[in-house]
């Protein structure tokens, strides 16, 4: 009777071991799985010529949209703020009826928090605006569209995404060539009264806070039609 027990047992810790190891393993491959996907989702899709014009103001600061345009946006940005995400694809939304008609030009300016963490990204950004203003536009594309990654390799393949040079570019971040000049965006945004971000200035009016895609618009027709522009 007893070694009838003993047998039962030992069937019954076999059987359970069994469905551990089961679980255990459907887990594992499930997590693979869902870091696979994550990570095929976090890789940036080929980048194209731009479509509207780029520069760089007189005092270094990149533009998108013509110089001549009735209504000029000064952005104060963080690529790490969730908020700058949504006001950048508000942006890019209204580009084609109000940046590359003219009608609106875009500067960018970094404001990242007071924590490290951000600065690799606009230094990064910093680093592609070297090797011009559409290579920056690009970059910073990029890094709004993959917020929060900002692991030397994954700022570097990026840089590498849209044909930088890449001993120029790895050289310029690795070095932290850019962190004055990210500082001084950021000190010059907190003179003007900036404390946190998105914050813009549209023909001087400080605005902060992201406006979605459909206020935007109206701010911009508003204006436009009312003459307000300098």
């Amino acid at each position: 009777m007893t070694t009838r027990k003993k047998r039962g047992r030992s069937r019954q810790q076999g059987s359970s071991l069994t469905q551990i190891l089961i679980v255990v393993g459907t887990a594992v491959v499930a997590v693979a799985l869902l870091a696979a996907l994550n990570s095929g989702r976090l890789l940036p899709a080929k980048v194209g010529k731009l479509a509207y014009e780029t520069g760089v103001t007189p005092d270094g600061q990149p533009y998108k949209g013509s110089p001549d345009a009735p209504l000029k946006l000064v952005e104060y940005s963080d690529f790490s703020c969730i908020h700058c995400v949504e006001f950048a694809a508000a942006l890019n939304a209204l580009g084609p009826d109000y940046i590359r008609t003219g009608k609106v030009q875009v500067i960018y300016r970094n404001f990242p928090s007071v924590t490290p963490e951000p600065y690799p990204s606009a230094q990064a950004a910093e680093c592609a605006l070297d090797q011009g203003a559409d290579k920056f536009w690009q970059y910073h594309d990029l890094l709004f569209a993959n917020p929060r990654d900002y692991s030397n390799t994954r700022l570097k393949m990026y840089a590498q995404e849209i044909g930088l040079d890449m001993t120029a570019f790895n050289r310029c971040l690795d070095l932290g060539v850019k962190y004055k000049e990210v500082q001084a965006d950021h000190d010059a945004g907190a003179s003007q009264g900036v404390e946190g971000t998105p914050t813009w200035f549209l023909n001087g009016q400080k605005m902060p806070g992201a406006l979605p895609e459909d206020q935007l618009r109206q701010l911009f027709d508003e204006m436009l039609s009312k003459g307000s522009v300098k």
